[in-house]
């Protein structure tokens, strides 16, 4: 009855169907249209797509509007978050946890892991050496060319990094000497090895955020990096680009956001809780417990409930 719902007088009820086509980019730039219950949450709806798609590891997958850099709340539908029906949302991976299973059995998996490392590479999101990068350049162009021919005219531009562009004349030739050694390499084989030596990188599977945080004993505060990783989270010196401490998810005993303030507790391991100032606590907090929450799934077989402090 709709008196159930304590309605008032001059309420607005919107009268509209409960299923529509969702619009879909992957990493690939390949688009697809999904239909999904429109009453259904958005941890919901990535599971439909991971069947949809034959995925394995979906749920390490979220949504964000495209051109936005937030992920959309899991736990609410999309109309609840002012997705209209013309929006086109990335499926885009959000968390590092089973890539090492990932393999050449999983064509559509490898795949999306390889564009996402492939951008991360180019894009310089994963620092490398001059000598990763040219076997980078070399996979993949055997992953876009196939086999080396020779006095084939390749733009070698577009498979290094941004940093080592202005290096082209002096990569170029030794990029078409790994890519010759790749002869007959399949086009999956070629992927999976581009994805596990990105998965070499120290800065594989880390999100960044820039915090600032208040030291101790002192009112000033200094800028670092914080990473979260399934692993556990690590500050990073902003301007050196050092490592200052890294601490284990297990010991992270409770955590608290506010609009612009993040307080990390670590129990024994910290005298004092840590506090870092960020425009992206709640995103950063989300993160963690998503990491927590898909760890715990993923260890006990079944759903956990997080509580988020």
């Amino acid at each position: 009855m709709l008196q159930y719902y304590e309605l008032q007088p001059n309420d607005d009820i919107e009268y509209k169907k409960k299923h529509r086509a969702l619009k879909i980019k992957l990493q690939d730039e390949t688009v697809k249209t999904i239909l999904i219950d429109d009453t259904d949450t958005v941890e919901a709806i990535v599971k439909v797509i991971g069947e949809k798609l034959s995925m394995t590891n979906a749920d390490e997958f979220s949504l964000r509007e495209e051109g936005k850099e937030d992920w959309l709340t899991q736990t609410k539908p999309l109309h609840e978050q002012g997705v209209g029906d013309d929006v086109m949302l990335l499926f885009k991976k959000k968390f590092y946890i089973s890539d090492a299973q990932v393999s050449m059995d999983d064509p559509l998996a490898l795949h999306l892991v390889y564009v996402e490392s492939r951008d991360a590479i180019l894009n310089g999101s994963h620092p490398c050496t001059q000598d990763e990068a040219v076997m980078f350049g070399a996979l993949q162009s055997q992953v876009v060319l196939g086999n080396w021919v020779k006095d084939r005219k390749v733009e070698s531009k577009e498979y290094l990094p941004t940093m080592y562009h202005k290096y082209l004349k002096k990569l170029e030739p030794l990029i078409q000497r790994e890519h010759k050694k790749l002869t007959g390499t399949k086009d999956s084989s070629a992927k999976y090895r581009y994805v596990q030596l990105c998965r070499s990188l120290k800065t594989y599977g880390i999100t960044f955020f820039s915090v600032k945080q208040q030291t101790r004993n002192a009112k000033k505060q200094r800028k670092v990096r914080l990473g979260i990783t399934r692993e556990g989270l690590l500050l990073v010196d902003e301007e050196t680009g050092d490592s200052i401490k890294d601490y284990k998810l297990t010991q992270l005993r409770r955590w608290a956001a506010a609009p612009t303030i993040l307080t990390l507790d670590f129990g024994d391991h910290e005298e004092d809780y840590m506090t870092l100032q960020t425009e992206k606590a709640e995103e950063i907090s989300k993160l963690v417990g998503g990491y927590i929450d898909l760890l715990l799934k993923k260890r006990n077989g079944q759903s956990t409930t997080l509580k988020l402090y």
